[in-house]
């Protein structure tokens, strides 16, 4: 029986993928120590969601094409794509509330934690069945980040999963080559 995935290759995609969650989480200490205006803080939010949503996107279609062999490594890679595009989106949520409090209404008073949770729950439900999740976005920046998660959410449910036998099927022999 074949490893889920080599040491070094699931070593390398956390390493990817903790480094984005590093980013949101250097966004916020910016932001909550208010080392740069909020318009900026909003703009670097949506550049850096933007390219993240590339990264995810194009790192998806590049590890199913290496991940012919079994059907574990493909589950795998698929469930922690998501759940990494759900947590990072939580916390570009939370980054845009806390610089624009008015980004989300349906939110209800708590600790930071407890609104984190809500925004967590917001993105899982976006991400999950294009639902709200109970906050509405109320600013165009909140907007264009639902907007990049749906994306996001769709290419690798809807794309990658429906087209997954395809990915995941041995490739076809080569045809025969005609003597001359």
């Amino acid at each position: 029986m074949k490893r889920v995935l080599p040491p070094r290759q699931l070593a390398h995609l956390l390493w990817q993928h903790g480094l984005l969650l590093l980013l949101g989480l250097g966004l916020y200490l910016v932001d909550k120590y208010e080392g740069l205006p909020p318009g900026v803080i909003t703009a670097v939010l949506l550049a850096a969601a933007a390219a993240k949503t590339a990264y995810f996107l194009l790192h998806n279609f590049r590890a199913l094409a290496a991940l012919r062999e079994t059907f574990q490594q493909f589950l795998l890679l698929v469930s922690l794509n998501l759940g990494m595009i759900a947590l990072s989106f939580a916390l570009d949520f939370y980054c845009l509330y806390r610089v624009h409090a008015s980004a989300f209404n349906g939110l209800h008073a708590g600790s930071e934690f407890a609104i984190f949770g809500q925004l967590f729950y917001h993105s899982v439900g976006t991400l999950i069945n294009n639902a709200d999740g109970g906050a509405t976005a109320t600013i165009g920046a909140a907007q264009a980040l639902l907007l990049l998660e749906k994306i996001a959410g769709f290419v690798s449910t809807v794309f990658v999963i429906s087209n997954a036998a395809n990915y995941l099927s041995p490739p076809a022999p080569p045809a025969p080559k005609p003597e001359a």
